[in-house]
């Protein structure tokens, strides 16, 4: 400052209306306060800015106005003002409501006409809005930093102001390689022009894009991201960025054309089966049945080709359930049984099957590979038992679940396999998949199957839970 400012600024003189009318209508909060922080003047704004009349405040001091855990800054600024030091802190401060609010206090020391210090003027400034809105961009700023997707933030021209962490992690290109480029460094060709076209459309229409990219690392591999772009406005309505947040999907795009791969084989494997394994299937049966023609019906063959017919139907009804729509399948857990039960009873002359039925409801939400499940265990109840076996299998519901018990009393299983039972390749006599893929069938509907161990009793019975369909 020059010494004309200096003493022109000594020279301007301020009478005391002056200085009154500049406290009382200052659009800020003012306190004057003694030595002991006593309030003796407040203008109408601090009054309002803490919600109490003005005469109110008069009788009150500062530190009537603070938390406790205040009061130690506030003792320090004291000290500073009783040294004659102006300073500017943030305070907290009690409404007469209770409520809390953030201030800003710049205060200086207050003199007399010799000098000497005896109190603060403040000028005080409500910034809680200000600080919140602080916290709430730094809670912000955080969560994407350490958010798992990639976020790129552009001007209108598309230039990058700002990328992520996730961002240089994924694509090897660093904060300085992107600041300041187009987001084209990431382009392949492998995404279609017209995705940039409807892109660029909808931003310049104001609405949100979705879609996906094919883009090339700073390494040049490829990878796939799900990205959504929005454009950010101002409090005028103009926008002013954009931002896209992006997803690596890499693997499941991966998973999805290995997925549609072994589907199209799977579909082809399917087809053979159901044209060659059906044909040779029906000659064998055709066979069967006029073979049974030509034997004594009750000589030991006889016997043996009815086993071969059952056999053999069974399996084309296996064929029919992979072949048939899903929407086609049998869901009555009743009916299903049933027709396991003709077609074990039919392939294995030693097992005698028997279904209890102690249920109201027995639609299950879906069953087109259950019959399978029965099929197996009662096979195995035939082929493990040394004699003829009894099966009974009860069927209950509870709890939107329906609870089938099979039960046999052949010779039950061995402690050996007990423990791993449902484990691939658990067996005593070679194989072991029966079960394992027992399991998988019951838990890939929503179910549970488990072996259900009785020391008092021979056999074996296992509990399987299904959901039941809806009412």
């Amino acid at each position: 400052m020059s010494q004309d400012e200096r003493n022109h600024r000594n020279e301007f003189t301020l009478d005391e209306k002056h200085y009154r009318e500049l406290l009382i209508y200052l659009p800020e909060g003012v306190g004057i306060t003694d030595m002991d922080e006593n309030l003796v003047f407040v203008n109408d704004e601090f009054a309002d800015m803490l919600g109490y009349e003005y005469h109110e405040l008069l009788e009150m001091s500062i530190y009537d106005l603070i938390p406790e855990r205040e009061k130690d800054l506030l003792g320090q600024e004291s000290a500073k003002r009783a040294m004659g030091v102006s300073s500017a802190y943030n305070m907290i401060m009690i409404r007469k409501d209770g409520g809390e609010i953030i201030v800003r206090v710049s205060g200086v020391p207050r003199r007399d006409e010799t000098d000497k210090v005896i109190g603060t003027m403040a000028v005080v400034t409500d910034i809680t809005a200000e600080r919140e809105q602080e916290l709430e961009l730094l809670k912000l700023s955080r969560a994407i930093e350490a958010s798992p997707t990639s976020v790129v933030i552009t001007n209108l021209d598309g230039i990058i102001e700002y990328v992520n962490p996730k961002f240089t992690e994924l694509t090897g290109y660093t904060t300085e390689d992107a600041l300041g480029k187009n987001p084209r460094i990431l382009k392949s060709d492998r995404t279609p022009p017209e995705t940039y076209d409807e892109l660029w459309e909808t931003l310049a229409a104001g609405k949100v894009w979705q879609g996906r990219f094919v883009n090339r690392k700073k390494t040049g591999e490829l990878y796939w991201e799900e990205a959504s772009i929005s454009p950010v406005f101002d409090s005028d309505g103009t926008a002013t960025h954009y931002v896209a947040v992006k997803e690596d999907i890499t693997r499941n795009v991966i998973a999805e054309e290995k997925l549609q791969l072994s589907n199209q084989d799977l579909e082809l494997y399917t087809s053979f089966l159901q044209h060659d394994l059906r044909n040779d299937l029906q000659v064998l049966m055709s066979h069967a049945e006029a073979a049974l023609m030509l034997v004594d019906s009750n000589s030991r063959a006889s016997e043996y080709i009815a086993i071969v017919q059952a056999a053999s139907e069974r399996m084309v009804n296996l064929l029919d359930v992979f072949g048939r729509p899903a929407e086609s399948d049998e869901v009555d857990i009743v009916d299903i049984i049933a027709k396991c039960k003709s077609n074990a009873e039919k392939t294995h002359p030693n097992l005698t099957v028997n279904i209890d039925k102690y249920a109201e409801q027995t639609e299950v939400m879906s069953a087109r590979l259950i019959p399978m499940v029965f099929d197996n265990l009662l096979r195995n109840a035939s082929e493990y038992a040394e004699r003829d076996v009894a099966v009974t299998i009860e069927i209950m519901s509870k709890d939107d679940f329906i609870y089938i018990t099979f039960s046999d009393d052949g010779p039950g299983i061995s402690k050996e396999i007990e423990s791993r039972l449902f484990e691939k390749g658990a067996s005593t006599t070679g194989g072991g998949f029966g079960l394992y893929l027992t399991k998988k069938v019951v838990e890939g509907y929503g179910g549970k199957i488990e072996y259900l161990k009785d020391n008092n009793r021979s056999g074996a019975t296992f509990r399987i839970q299904l959901p039941a369909k809806p009412s």
